[in-house]
């Protein structure tokens, strides 16, 4: 994966999308920016969201553009030198990575699984709201805390016609802070969707996996998802950040009594029956 000075804008909004300069669909325009300034580049260099419907796609390879102000500045379109991401800061340079990979879905083999199982609309608002990033044909699932930091980004393999993960000899998780070589990143992980808890008041829901999270909230919008991102990874300190929500835990086949217990700990919390008495490691998505 590689970190680019250009990038699409991510996803805090509706005001951050914008009229297609092609189909003149409102709100459906993603514009660049420069990731140095944070400023966008000219009104019409962006991708229209409607791939199938419009396909309007222009990216800033050219020498030149005009800046928002017509001011003009040059691009450059090479990724930052690993010199220069070596001189920023960790939460920098995951913060430049994590931006850079909000694109490229058509690589992405769980989003294209996603999208033909549950169509356009509902899949565009799951990659908008949990951040969804790109890796090769990989999906990243960052995890970004309630006060917005990245904490780190998860890298995992699927089948792009299955949705199952990949058993081809492929890591079942990689990490982005690996994969680029921070020296002396301290992986502090923090709940898959935490960063919602901030604008959305919904009962919160907790299931295993982040696939399972983008799932089940596709069937049950009654909640807010959240995961865990395996099986030991739920804490009653991770789960602080919960306080004053109410909680139902989704645990995966054959860990309710585990599950049940840790919910104890945490205020207003309950634990889903749906697959007590199984033990064939089914989860809420195969269930739904």
């Amino acid at each position: 994966m590689k970190t680019y000075r250009y990038t699409l804008q991510p996803y805090k909004g509706r005001h951050t999308r914008y009229t297609c300069p092609q189909c003149g669909t409102k709100q459906s325009f993603v514009r660049y920016i420069d990731t140095c300034t944070g400023q966008h580049l000219g009104t019409d260099i962006g991708r229209c969201n409607r791939e199938q419907q419009c396909g309007y796609h222009q990216k800033p390879d050219y020498t030149e553009v005009k800046s928002q102000n017509s001011k003009v500045k040059m691009v450059y379109t090479q990724p930052l030198s690993h010199h220069r991401i070596g001189t920023l800061s960790h939460t920098t340079q995951l913060a430049a990575i994590h931006q850079q990979s909000l694109c490229c879905y058509n690589n992405n083999h769980l989003v294209q699984y996603l999208l033909h199982t549950y169509g356009f609309a509902a899949v565009e608002r799951a990659i908008d709201d949990y951040r969804i990033g790109t890796h090769d044909n990989d999906t990243i699932f960052w995890q970004i805390d309630a006060t917005n930091r990245i904490r780190a980004g998860k890298v995992m393999a699927y089948d792009k016609h299955t949705g199952k993960r990949k058993k081809d000899g492929t890591p079942a998780v990689r990490w982005v802070h690996s994969l680029h070589k921070l020296q002396g990143y301290e992986l502090r992980q923090c709940l898959f969707g935490e960063h919602l808890l901030a604008t959305d008041t919904r009962p919160v829901a907790i299931a295993e996996s982040e696939k399972t999270a983008l799932i089940a909230g596709i069937h049950l919008p009654q909640y807010l998802w959240l995961a865990t991102g395996g099986a030991h990874n739920l804490h009653a300190d991770k789960c602080g950040v919960l306080r004053g929500r109410r909680v139902v835990l989704f645990p995966d086949a054959g860990a309710y009594d585990k599950w049940l217990a840790i919910a104890q700990h945490i205020p207003n919390c309950t634990v889903s029956k749906v697959l007590c008495g199984y033990n064939d490691g089914s989860d809420v998505a195969d269930w739904l």
